[in-house]
């Protein structure tokens, strides 16, 4: 089986489950291993692999809901809890912001993807004032051009040069 991830992914937790033993190089999250899963190359940071008896009485969507700040919808939880075995979470960091195809090894097999929850809360009443009018940009000042900034330092140097003729006529008078 193939999945596309597309480059644009973000904040998403894929879950794949398998029945079978996995081998040490997949538990141990080596890079080599999650390749023979998953068929290409992936950042092993952002995949776990759990192992459903290591949790104890947590169910699996508890564990992700905790670890994770996803919770899903019914639907999910159900399939998620009925995980025996292995689960291991793709989260969308490990594509490393590329496009891939995931070509999943034969036992292992794609159960959910969990996505972020968007909590934006619309105004509940907007104000009639703000609509109203046209905003004017605040007027700002011209940059001095060359031949202005040339013109006040000959004006500088003639009123210093003026002030030093002066001097020399008081002192020689």
């Amino acid at each position: 089986m193939q999945l596309n991830i597309p480059a644009n992914d973000h904040g998403q937790i894929r879950v794949f489950a398998t029945e079978l033993p996995l081998p040490p190089e997949v538990t141990g999250k080596s890079p080599k291993g999650i390749r023979g899963l998953f068929g290409t190359n992936l950042d092993v940071t952002y995949v776990d692999v759990v192992c459903i008896d290591d949790l104890g009485d947590m169910s699996l969507s508890d564990y992700i809901a905790s670890g994770y700040d996803m919770q899903p919808d019914a639907v999910d939880k159900a399939a998620v809890d009925a995980i025996t075995g292995y689960a291991i979470l793709l989260l969308s960091r490990a594509t490393g912001g590329q496009e891939v195809t995931l070509s999943l090894a034969p036992d292992l097999r794609h159960v959910t993807t969990y996505s972020p929850t968007i909590r934006m809360t619309p105004p509940t009443e907007l104000p009639s004032e703000g609509a109203e009018g046209v905003i004017t940009p605040k007027p700002t000042k011209a940059p001095k051009s060359d031949a202005r900034i040339g013109g006040m330092v000959a004006t500088a140097a003639l009123i210093v040069m003026f002030l030093i003729v002066a001097m020399m006529i008081w002192i020689a008078g």
